[in-house]
């Protein structure tokens, strides 16, 4: 089965793509208080896509 991603913004309003599996991981990513080093980097798996959704692109997208 491949692997599915999805949108998601973190607290400063930009985008990225993430796989679905690591959503969980994503949020308590963005729940770590501004202030706190660890929020200041993006987890490695999200891919910020800019203020753009136009650079992301599908085949076949469903959804959920």
């Amino acid at each position: 089965m491949q692997e599915r991603y999805t949108m998601a913004q973190d607290n400063d309003c930009h985008w990225y793509v993430i796989p679905v599996a690591s959503q969980q991981e994503w949020n308590e990513w963005c729940d770590i208080p501004s202030d706190d080093e660890r929020a200041w980097e993006p987890p490695e798996f999200a891919k910020q896509v800019g203020g753009c959704y136009s650079l992301v692109t599908f085949t076949n997208p469903e959804i959920a």
